[in-house]
């Protein structure tokens, strides 16, 4: 037969339990707390990578990073500089489009872009943008024929830059 437990309810025991309850209570709400902070300063995070806001540390010398105050402004400048180089050589811009701000890098500016002209001059607006300030990298990109029979080369392209207000 098998008999009661070998401990028995005494004030101790009472003690003893009461001690860890208070102790798991504690715990739970210093976790509850910390837990609350964190989804404070992420939702800040979003909110403030949402808004286009400028990183604290420049990234980039001032020369080389797009200085508007408001995102919109700096990609406006950086289709216009891209849109320039290619109007200067006469190349023909198929498609040039903005790509939306990535949360997690909110300082980096994208456009993803296709021309279409001389080899010659599609070599040479590369060179213009990668060497000009502010300073445009690309991302990825590729060359190719326009068509089988045709002399005219294809960039397709995703343009980088820095924004960073000043």
């Amino acid at each position: 037969m098998i008999g009661l437990p070998a401990w028995r309810w005494t004030p101790l025991t009472s003690l003893g339990l009461a001690l860890a309850v208070i102790g798991s209570t504690a715990l739970a709400w210093s976790g509850l707390a910390a837990l609350e902070a964190a989804r404070d300063r992420r939702a800040t995070i979003a909110a403030t990578a949402g808004a286009g806001a400028s990183p604290a540390l420049p990234l980039l010398p001032a020369a080389l990073s797009y200085p508007q105050e408001d995102r919109r402004a700096a990609e406006a400048a950086m289709l216009a500089t891209v849109r320039k180089a290619a109007a200067e050589r006469r190349l023909l811009v198929e498609a040039i489009v903005r790509v939306p701000a990535d949360t997690a890098m909110p300082a980096e500016l994208l456009v993803d872009l296709t021309i279409s002209g001389a080899e010659a001059d599609i070599l040479h607006v590369a060179r213009v943008l990668e060497a000009g300030q502010p300073t445009i990298r690309f991302v990825r990109w590729r060359i190719g024929r326009t068509g089988p029979a045709e002399t005219a080369i294809r960039l397709d392209a995703r343009a980088m830059a820095v924004w960073e207000p000043r």
